[in-house]
């Protein structure tokens, strides 16, 4: 009976043992879930480092290029270096010159004379024609006009040209016609001859005073040189204005249309192979020249009236700017020049000019009194004639003012030629000119005004252009649109095709180009689309995006420690599984 308790006891002990077995089993379950739960799988550390790099990637690789691209400034390329090059050459102006003596030997040595003066000029390359006629030909010529149009018949003058010609019976050294001509005497000297060219024909003081450069720019007295007349602008409003102030009680009588189709359309065609103009005629009635700082003062005197009313010099200004505001200039954009026809009633009449020292600006004027501005025009006191007004004075009644255009042109005229700085003030000893007895100005003087406000166009042209390319690479941030880019490489263009043309003599043609360069240069200087982004540099780009990309960027720059750590774990991974050499 005692030999089964063994197994009893075996059974029970097996029993005890197995709630101890799955007891432990759950323990090892318990703990490898708490170890699974602290540690991450390789899979998962492998999509979070590959998530990482996606963004690292998206940012920089897409993100900042379109951010770069979306941002940059639109800048047309543009010719830096051969804008700025453009005044390495200097403009240099072919003058053909022809000349005639009766002597071949005189010819020769004038000849010889006149080319070493030019040889070093900053402006002109002389290219001197030797002319020549037959004798028997020669001694037919009777007259210096029947032997100037023989010259000019066997060789013609073109625009810019000019003709030398020698004749013995002259009362002064020189003398300069009215054509492209001009008469020497047998003792004219080449050094006299050099000085008509220089002062009158090509006008060198001007051109010194346009390039102003070290090498060329000449004082008088301690001062720069300057241009008498405003510069030269390609389009021109003319403005010719009646003024009667008292409607009331005179009626003027003309018509300044016809005034300006006749006189002043033929003197301004001459001048249109540079610039263009337009002509207009208003009447203006209730205005005066009474204001602050003009006083007319009564001036006793001997006529018929009895007195005239006299106006300063110093008040002329006043007048100018009192009048200038009504005239309605302010609807053209073009530089308008304003001649004024002030038609003084007899009560304020006749109206006459005074300087300073009291003494009468014009003495012998007549009726018509004026002043000229350079840069605004000029204004015409045009008084009723002293019977109308002895009537008006004696009866008090409404009288009728009749103008003649033979007393107002001449002087408009003169005032055109003092604008357009065609009156040659620059004396010279044994000298003289033909008395120009046509509205037109002189052939030679139509040349030189084209000669001079070329070279001035170019120069501005290229002046202005190399200031813009300094302006634009000095600032990065302006934006230059296809527009402007396109204006500014015509405008080089055409400088460039100005000065060839000038060195060769074409003058006609380098006045159309000068005038295309300028105009194209200045579009380009004042075009507002410059002034976009004038007043957001790149500063302020920067100020404004860096908040919105650096909270993006951190993230991104601490992920690249990670990136490193996980390569480093992977390679020492990598590196625990190799298998060990053997021992030998």
């Amino acid at each position: 009976m005692s030999t089964p308790q063994p197994e009893a006891n075996t059974a029970q002990t097996k029993a005890n043992e197995m709630p101890t077995a799955a007891a432990a089993k759950s323990g090892d379950g318990e703990a490898g879930e708490k170890a699974d739960a602290g540690t991450s799988s390789p899979e998962d550390d492998s999509i979070h480092i590959y998530a990482t790099i996606a963004f690292i990637v998206i940012i920089i690789l897409i993100g900042v290029p379109m951010w770069w691209k979306t941002t940059e400034v639109y800048r047309v390329s543009l010719p830096y270096a051969e804008i700025q090059a453009l005044s390495d050459a200097p403009i240099k102006t072919a003058f053909r010159l022809g000349l005639y003596c009766k002597s071949p030997e005189r010819r020769d040595i004038m000849a010889f004379e006149l080319r070493k003066k030019f040889e070093h000029n900053f402006a002109f390359e002389l290219e001197l024609l030797e002319l020549s006629l037959d004798p028997e030909r020669a001694a037919a010529m009777k007259t210096p006009a029947m032997l100037e149009a023989e010259l000019l018949k066997r060789y013609p003058a073109s625009v810019g040209d000019f003709l030398l010609i020698e004749w013995n019976k002259l009362d002064d050294d020189v003398l300069v016609t009215t054509e492209r001509t001009a008469f020497i005497s047998e003792s004219a000297t080449s050094l006299k001859t050099y000085q008509v060219l220089s002062s009158w024909i090509l006008q060198e003081y001007k051109l010194k005073a346009i390039l102003g450069s070290r090498d060329v720019q000449q004082t008088t007295k301690g001062r720069q040189l300057r241009l008498n007349s405003a510069p030269l602008q390609p389009q021109y409003e003319v403005l010719i204005t009646v003024l009667n102030p008292r409607p009331d009680l005179q009626k003027v009588h003309w018509n300044p249309r016809a005034a300006a189709e006749n006189y002043i359309s033929p003197f301004l065609n001459e001048l249109a192979g540079i610039t263009n103009f337009t002509i207009k005629t208003q009447w203006i009635y209730q205005v005066g020249i009474d204001g602050p700082g003009v006083q007319p003062k009564q001036v006793p005197d001997s006529s018929k009236l009895g007195r005239h009313y006299a106006l300063g010099e110093d008040s002329l200004p006043h007048i100018i700017t009192s009048l200038e505001k009504k005239l309605g200039t302010q609807i053209t954009d073009h530089p308008c020049i304003h001649f004024v026809v002030y038609v003084a009633p007899c009560s304020q009449a006749p109206l006459k000019i005074y300087h300073k020292d009291g003494q009468r600006a014009s003495p012998n004027s007549g009726n018509v009194e004026a002043f000229t501005s350079a840069k605004w025009g000029g204004i015409m006191f045009a008084s009723p004639a002293e019977a109308t007004c002895v009537r008006y004075m004696e009866e008090e009644q409404f009288s009728d003012v009749y103008l003649h255009a033979q007393d107002l042109m001449p002087v408009l005229l003169y005032q055109l030629r003092k604008i357009f700085d065609l009156e040659n003030n620059t004396p010279l000893l044994d000298t003289a000119l033909v008395p120009c007895d046509r509205i037109e100005p002189r052939v030679w003087e139509v040349d030189t005004f084209l000669r001079t406000n070329t070279i001035y166009l170019v120069h501005s042209a290229t002046t202005t252009l190399q200031s813009l390319i300094q302006l634009l690479g000095g600032i990065e941030y302006i934006v230059i649109n296809d527009e402007v880019g396109a204006a500014i490489q015509n405008a080089y263009r055409k400088v460039v095709d100005a000065k060839r043309r000038l060195a060769e003599g074409n003058l006609q043609q380098a006045a159309l180009l000068a005038r295309e360069a300028y105009t194209s240069a200045e579009r380009a200087f004042f075009d507002p689309s410059l002034l976009a982004l004038l007043y957001f540099p790149n500063e302020q780009k920067y100020a404004i995006y860096i908040p919105l990309f650096l909270p993006i960027m951190i993230p991104v720059v601490f992920s690249f420690n990670t990136i490193v750590k996980y390569i480093r774990k992977r390679k020492a991974a990598g590196a625990a599984h190799l298998p060990k050499p053997k021992e030998e």
